[in-house]
């Protein structure tokens, strides 16, 4: 019957035959093949008479396999005609009759999928979405075991989709509807498409996406309507016309909604007849037409009592109860029979305890001795790796020396040769510069190898490992970027407590990036996941790309030292460091690692690490134990917003596009300074004219102004040249080292970097501020002598002219500090800042030492009465002159006038 298994007459010609010669096996295949025509023709009335003589006949011939398929054509058919209580009564009937099947082959497997698929729908279908996605995990399973009905598959992935969005997990029903697109591109179906496209669409309206929403129901409008696919065709007129509601295009909604009726009352199908007098109700309602909406009103209202959705809901209960109780009662049956096996089993293991137990002892010997001679294997290993890590370490820093040398030598020389234009000598000798550097490089790999096989330096922490594989995701970002890489991050959860070392996780993670990011190119996708199994108390680390892959026949050996496939795809670590040892450093965490690969379409690499809490009460630093992803309790930084902290400590001024960066690095850095954000190099210009703060610490490539020009500003500027700035990049060649101290940088340090490296710069930066400070202040208040170098600084400059205006307009008290602040042609705030980011005193304080130095020379140089030098120096209250004097230099103005040696 294959020919003809899609010929509606020659299949009519051949079932009147069949029931003439009363041939019940060729009846039962041609009402299956009959219903299945009426069932892609969307003839449901006739689809549901075949399918149930086909089930008919299946009882009669007693074959479970068959009735099975029959109920499930039949759950399909009252399905798609949203006919609910007949669908769910046959999918769990087919259910049951699966369950007391005692085969396992892959035509059972088959079956089961297919019935839970149906279950699944059911349940989306009802607002059920975790019963939903429980029912499409079990029907995926069971295809996972050898079988390729890859549009089932397909229906399954779009199902946990619908499920997840329902639940607004919207990312992870985008990861499945992606998914399924994989599937029906494979097999070229367009119904397959146009339900994801639908699916994308109907997910871009409940996130607001309105737009968005309507190229992906466009794109399913136009790709259905190359199919007889009716109902998807309606639901994607229905998804349009709510989406142009949504955007008040009020008669391009009418327009599909219409268009959706129509095939509605083409197919008699109530529920979407009710759908669409419903919407357009409310369309015509918001167009001002009452009357066409009261017409519409009351014809849903006719189709309201045919469909009683609590009705559904109920017999779906009724259903999944009935089918708990047949499965408890089997699996007690079950239970039954192994107490029954197990008992007569019982004296057989009585009379084998003897033996048994004699084994044991022996088997006990044999482990004692084993561990004896495996704990001196290990001793001896330990002396041995410690002897190649020593080697490894001792001729590392030999190599060093002369190499520094080498590189030191050959920069010299190339700017001497350079002078003499041998061009062929400048081409010889920047190669042996940059094979000099290379060499460095390996060395310090090396090194690294060393440091990381010694198993007993590993440094555990107890922390959140999220905020440091942010971190670490985010140091590889311009990387990415600049081959146009979709560089991604996602984890399930804010925080991940555990111990953990950062050194190793950063190796892995490192590696596992780097290795992606060399075989992926542009368009590709990386994504780092980070999730925890708190059943298997495990973090599981994911790296996935859809670059160049793995082939099948190098996956069982990719982790073999010195291997290398016949292919190039992935013949090594970006790092240089290999895959073999970086599963020796999961390992060394009692981890492992997996590896999945399709080439050209998905490669992941899965870390798995124990969740301990050994370490908690050793403790980490604070900004270790509290690093924050965006929680509302914790930190939270905003641009321009200034963090809660303590008064008085330094203000620092961090300047990143990348919102992770920002939230490691205030995480480290919070509970020793204060802390403001901007996310590109002009907004942080206007903070730090704004605010004026101690210290800067900004990323080189940002949005708007990069890195260099933002520090070229804020040196030009009065206002902010006095302020250090820590420059961190990834990019570390000698001409960008020379852009960087050229645009005025204090210091820069390299991605990624070591937080103890990045507080020891910024203490010594604020350090050596502060003895400045001290040095200005003793130079203008005293009039010390200064230095040519000190004179010619901008700072010094601005200190002297504010003491200069103070001393013109020192008798008139009303000039400060509004005065002040206009003569120098900025706010009142922002002198005060720039006074004390220079002398450490605000301003206030500053005229008031400024007065007080002046009358103390006066009093030792002038005959005039302490009266009026006070007057003079802005005092009227002279108490509270003699008092401030007293308290500034531990005597009373009179005292000191009196003083002999002060009056020669």
């Amino acid at each position: 019957m294959e020919p003809i298994k899609n010929d509606y007459v020659q299949l009519q010609v051949a079932m009147k035959e069949s029931h003439l010669s009363n041939d019940l096996i060729s009846q039962l295949v041609l009402n299956q093949k009959i219903g299945d025509i009426h069932l892609k023709s969307f003839r449901f009335d006739d689809a549901i008479k075949n399918h149930e003589d086909y089930l008919r006949l299946s009882e009669q011939l007693a074959d479970s396999l068959q009735i099975v398929k029959a109920l499930n054509l039949l759950a399909s058919n009252y399905r798609k005609a949203y006919q609910l209580e007949h669908a769910i009564r046959h999918s769990f009937r087919a259910r049951k009759i699966l369950d007391n099947l005692q085969q396992s082959d892959s035509i059972i497997f088959k079956a089961k999928a297919e019935t839970l698929n149906g279950i699944g729908w059911i349940y989306s279908m009802l607002d059920f979405p975790d019963e939903a996605l429980n029912s499409f995990n079990q029907s995926y399973q069971y295809l996972e075991k050898n079988i390729s009905d890859t549009e089932l598959l397909a229906d399954n992935l779009t199902g946990m989709g619908i499920a997840y969005s329902n639940k607004e997990r919207y990312d992870s029903a985008r990861v499945y509807f992606n998914k399924s697109s994989n599937f029906h591109i494979a097999t070229n179906s367009r119904s397959g498409l146009g339900l994801i496209f639908l699916s994308f669409g109907k997910l871009s309206t409940k996130q607001g996406n309105y737009r968005e929403a309507l190229i992906f129901l466009n794109n399913a409008y136009n790709t259905l309507k190359e199919t007889n696919d009716w109902i998807k065709q309606m639901e994607v007129c229905f998804a349009s016309g709510e989406a142009y509601k949504k955007l008040a295009q009020y008669a391009d909604a009418e327009k599909f909604l219409l268009e959706g009726l129509e095939i509605a009352k083409e197919m008699n199908l109530p529920f979407y007849l009710k759908t669409a007098y419903s919407e357009l109700t409310d369309i015509y309602y918001l167009q001002n037409k009452p009357t066409v909406a009261q017409q519409h009103h009351i014809a849903s209202l006719q189709y309201e009592g045919l469909i009683k959705r609590e009705k559904m809901q109920n017999a779906l209960f009724n259903a999944f109860t009935d089918y708990q109780r047949t499965e408890s009662e089997r699996l007690i049956a079950g239970v039954e029979t192994i107490y029954v096996t197990k008992n007569i089993q019982h004296k057989f293991l009585i009379f084998s305890c003897f033996l048994i137990i004699v084994l044991l002892i022996a088997i006990f010997l044999i482990y004692n001795q084993y561990i004896t001679n495996k704990k001196q294997n290990e001793k001896s290993l330990v002396e041995i790796t410690k002897l190649k890590s020593d080697f490894y370490t001792n001729i590392t820093h030999e190599f060093k020396t002369p190499i520094s040398i080498i590189i030191g030598l050959a920069e010299k020389l190339k700017k001497t040769i350079g002078e003499s234009k041998s061009a062929h000598n400048l081409i010889d000798l920047d190669i042996i510069g940059r094979q000099s550097e290379n060499l460095l490089f390996l060395v310090n790999e090396i090194l690294t190898v060393s440091k990381i096989q010694s198993s007993n330096q590993i440094h555990w922490v107890n922390g959140n490992i999220v905020s440091h594989l942010r971190y670490l995701h985010s140091c590889y970002q311009d990387v990415a970027e600049a081959k146009k890489i979709n560089y991604l991050f996602h984890s399930s959860s804010d925080e991940i407590i555990m111990d953990y070392s950062r050194e190793q996780i950063r190796v892995i993670v490192n590696n596992l990036l780097a290795n992606s990011i060399k075989h992926c190119s542009a368009g590709n996708k990386i994504l780092l996941m980070v999730r925890e199994d708190k059943k298997q108390k495990k973090c599981i680390i994911e790296v996935a790309d859809n670059g160049e892959g793995i082939a099948a026949k190098d996956l069982p050996h990719i982790f073999r030292t010195f291997y290398q496939g016949d292919t190039d795809l992935r013949e090594k670590i970006g790092v240089g460091i290999g895959l073999a040892f970086t599963k020796q450093v999961v390992e060394s965490l009692g981890g492992k690692i997996q590896v999945r690969s399709v080439p050209f379409n998905e490669t992941v690499f899965t870390v798995e690490i124990p969740v301990t809490n050994y370490r908690k009460s050793a403790s980490i630093t604070p900004a270790e134990e509290t690093a924050p992803v965006m929680r509302q309790s914790a930190y939270d930084p905003v641009e321009s917003g200034e963090s809660k902290g303590e008064s008085g400590r330094p203000l620092l001024l961090i300047v990143e596009d990348n919102r992770d960066m920002v939230f490691y690095l205030t995480t480290i850095l919070r509970d020793d300074y204060n802390i403001i954000v901007a996310h590109d190099g002009q907004r942080a210009l206007e903070i730090a004219e704004e605010k004026v703060p101690d210290l800067i610490i900004s990323d080189l490539m940002m949005p708007v102004m990069d890195g260099n020009s933002f520090c070229c500003h804020l040196k030009k500027s009065v206002m902010t040249s006095h302020i250090p700035i820590i420059v961190l990049t990834a990019k570390t060649s000698t001409e960008e080292r020379i852009d960087l101290i050229k645009a005025g940088v204090d210091a820069y340090i390299t991605k990624p970097f070591i937080e103890e490296e990045l507080k020891a710069k910024i203490s010594q930066l604020l350090k050596s501020r502060k003895d400045l400070r001290e040095k200005y202040g003793q130079v203008v208040l005293e009039s010390q002598n200064v230095s040519s170098d000190i004179t010619n600084d901008s700072n010094f400059e601005f200190l002297q002219r504010v003491t200069d205006i103070i001393y013109r307009e020192m008798r008139n008290i009303e000039f400060f500090p509004q005065g002040l602040a206009s003569e120098m042609c900025i706010s009142p705030s922002q002198l005060n800042r720039k006074i004390k980011s220079i002398s450490g005193l605000n301003a206030t304080n500053y005229i008031l030492k400024v007065r007080l130095n002046r009358a103390k020379k006066l009093l030792t140089t002038s005959q005039k009465p302490i009266g009026e030098i006070a007057m003079d120096c802005g005092f009227n209250d002279f108490a509270y002159f003699s008092r401030t004097f007293k308290k500034e230099f531990g005597i009373t103005p009179s005292k000191y006038q009196r003083m002999p040696h002060l009056q020669e």
